[in-house]
C-alpha cells in the first residue's frame, strides 16, 4: 500500500541519491506540506470510484519509490502483452555526434508489435533545415522495417514543427487543441 510520505520519509529514500538528485528534492521538500496539511486526494462522489472494502489507500508521492513504480510498470506490462501479445520491444536510438563525439541531436524510439514508436527527436538549431532530421527518421524506418514493422506512429506539439512530419510522408490522426494554451499536440502516423 503506498502511503503518502513527508519530509523524513523523502529524505530517507534519497540519500543515497546523486547529489544533484538531493538538492532537487530538498527544494521539493520545502515547498511540499506535510501530508496532513495537504491530505489526501479529495473524495470522489459514489456514483463511479473505489469499492469501500477494496482494501487500499490511495495517496499522492511526490517522490515515489523504484519498487512502487516498477510494479506498476511490471503490471501494465504483463497484462498488455497478456491481451495484446508478446511486445518484443526492442529501443531505436540513433544519435547525431559532432567530430568531438557530442551527441548534437538523435531519435529514441521503439518497436513493438508491428510499429515503430517515435518518442524523442531533437537536433541542436544549428543542425535544423539541413536534412539531418528526415536522416535520422529514414534511418528508424529502415530499422523497423528490418524488425518487421509496417507502421510508424509519433506526437509532438505544433511549435515542434509538425511541418516535418508531413513531409516525411506521416499523416495527423489527432489532435488535442489547447495543450498547452496556444498551442496543440498532434499525432502522426505513417505506413512503412
Amino acid at each position: 500500500m503506498a502511503k503518502a510520505t513527508g519530509a523524513k520519509g523523502t529524505r530517507s529514500r534519497i540519500t543515497a541519491a546523486k547529489p544533484a538528485m538531493r538538492k532537487a528534492a530538498a527544494i521539493a521538500e520545502a515547498i511540499t506540506p506535510p501530508p496532513r496539511q495537504r491530505g489526501l486526494l479529495p473524495e470522489v462522489p459514489r456514483q463511479r470510484g473505489m469499492a469501500p472494502d477494496a482494501g487500499v489507500e490511495i495517496s499522492e508521492d511526490a517522490f515515489p519509490e523504484l519498487d512502487a513504480v516498477a510494479a506498476i510498470q511490471r503490471g501494465l506490462h504483463a497484462y498488455n502483452q497478456e491481451m495484446g501479445g508478446d511486445y518484443d520491444r526492442e529501443p531505436v536510438t540513433l544519435l547525431a555526434r559532432a567530430p568531438d563525439g557530442t551527441a548534437r541531436g538523435g531519435l529514441l524510439g521503439l518497436t513493438f508489435w508491428g510499429w515503430l514508436f517515435i518518442d524523442w527527436l531533437w537536433l541542436s538549431r544549428d543542425l535544423r533545415g539541413k536534412g539531418v532530421g528526415s536522416e535520422l527518421l529514414m534511418r528508424a524506418e529502415a530499422i523497423a522495417r528490418d524488425r518487421g514493422c509496417a507502421h510508424a506512429y509519433t506526437d509532438t506539439f505544433s511549435f515542434q514543427a509538425p511541418d516535418f512530419w508531413t513531409q516525411n510522408g506521416y499523416k495527423e490522426f489527432g489532435r488535442l487543441d489547447g495543450m498547452p494554451a496556444g498551442h496543440a499536440r498532434i499525432w502522426f502516423r505513417k505506413a512503412l
